[in-house]
């Protein structure tokens, strides 16, 4: 059972990074605006966040911007840069990235694809995007100004887990799993008055410290 305490806790934790959620989430809305490449860096960088630190994958884009192997290197040179910017995987991950370069063949099936439904889009995704699960997409989605979805990172759940939305932090997620966990998510952030978005954000805080993304 939820405890009111913890409630209260959370919209007071809120209060005083509001201005902080509100100008990442600006700052995720404008990404689109930016053109398919600025939307492509941001799927890069998801793929690249699973058991690593964001600022790692956040670091590994820019240097591969840098090194002019984000669209152009081959899988070798782009390990070598993940890794040496402490992405783990780092040659299972420079694989998905060269792959998912096909989904700029086409740039206006590429926007196509994240056109319509958040929940149909985010399902297209996880059919093409190799390295794609539902927290990946989620957090891709998200981060281009999509913010409907929950993003069930081990920082999130365990934060659910605390405020007696979940039980326990389940080792794995299936489909079914995730979705169910999302509507008891989606569920808080409708109690708490805050957009989905706002309250990852807020959750993320709450265990690192910071508002990242």
């Amino acid at each position: 059972m939820r405890s009111d305490r913890r409630i209260k806790g959370l919209l007071e934790t809120y209060g005083t990074v509001r201005d902080a959620i509100r100008e990442r989430l600006r700052e995720f809305d404008e990404v689109k605006r930016c053109g398919p490449l600025r939307v492509y860096e941001e799927l890069v960088f998801c793929l690249l966040t699973p058991q690593s630190r964001s600022k790692a994958a956040d670091k590994a884009v820019k240097r591969l911007k840098e090194a002019g192997v984000l669209l152009k290197g081959d899988r070798r040179e782009v390990a070598l840069v993940l890794r040496e910017c402490g992405v783990r995987f780092h040659n299972v991950k420079a694989r998905y990235v060269v792959l998912s370069r096909e989904l700029l063949n086409d740039i206006e099936a590429f926007n196509r694809l994240l056109e319509g439904d958040p929940r149909e889009v985010r399902e297209r995704l996880v059919e093409r995007v190799k390295g794609f699960g539902y927290k990946e997409a989620s957090h891709f989605l998200r981060n281009v100004g999509i913010v409907d979805l929950a993003i069930l990172d081990r920082h999130v759940l365990r934060c659910l887990k605390s405020t007696g939305v979940i039980r326990s932090v389940p080792r794995t997620l299936t489909r079914k799993r995730y979705l169910t966990i999302e509507s008891k998510f989606l569920d808080l952030s409708r109690e708490l008055g805050l957009k989905p978005a706002e309250l990852d954000l807020l959750l993320w805080y709450i265990r690192t410290g910071e508002v990242f993304k």
